[in-house]
């Protein structure tokens, strides 16, 4: 593989890491080369963000991790897109989570990834960014998570002007001990 390929594939990884960011060593994993050699590819990276006016990204290291930010000098464009909260149209995941915290709410993180099967970081991230869920305190839980609660923008949003005009939904309990040998 050469340079160019490198770079393309570390352009890959910290698009897909987010937010999270991700190490050097790992980066050296994936690309099955020395940690030195991904420094050199990382520095060539973040040195073509950098001096090409026509991309909107850099590579900013954080802590040990390394990823994807916006420019600075196109913020106000940026701005325009968070304050186009409702716009957009929600994906499913963040659907099936909106449900589960106004329907169980308060409701912390590790419950809401126990509903759903699958991490539930970036769901909740974007539905705090446009202002459908909360913080509403912390949970008993070990390690005392923090617990979510709907807003008055979700209200809104779904023209609702409680959480009781929600429709009433049946608890299904199933029975994993049913006889399966019959």
């Amino acid at each position: 593989m050469n340079v160019n390929e490198k770079m393309a594939v570390l352009e890959g990884l910290l698009f897909i890491r987010g937010d999270e960011g991700i190490i050097l060593k790992e980066i050296a994993y994936i690309l099955e080369i020395s940690v030195v050699e991904c420094e050199e590819v990382l520095t060539k990276l973040q040195t073509e963000y950098q001096t090409n006016e026509q991309r909107g990204l850099r590579i900013k290291p954080f802590a040990d991790k390394y990823r994807l930010t916006t420019k600075q000098e196109y913020y106000q464009f940026y701005l325009k897109l968070a304050s186009n909260k409702m716009e957009a149209r929600l994906s499913q995941a963040a659907l099936e989570t909106l449900a589960i915290v106004a329907y169980r709410g308060p409701i912390s993180k590790p419950e809401i990834e126990e509903l759903r099967g699958v991490n539930s970081d970036s769901v909740i991230a974007k539905l705090r960014a446009r202002d459908l869920i909360d913080e509403a305190g912390k949970s008993e839980l070990p390690g005392k998570p923090m617990t979510y609660h709907i807003t008055e923008e979700f209200l809104k949003a779904f023209n609702l002007t409680s959480l009781s005009e929600l429709p009433q939904i049946k608890e299904t309990v199933v029975d994993n001990e049913q006889d399966l040998f019959k």
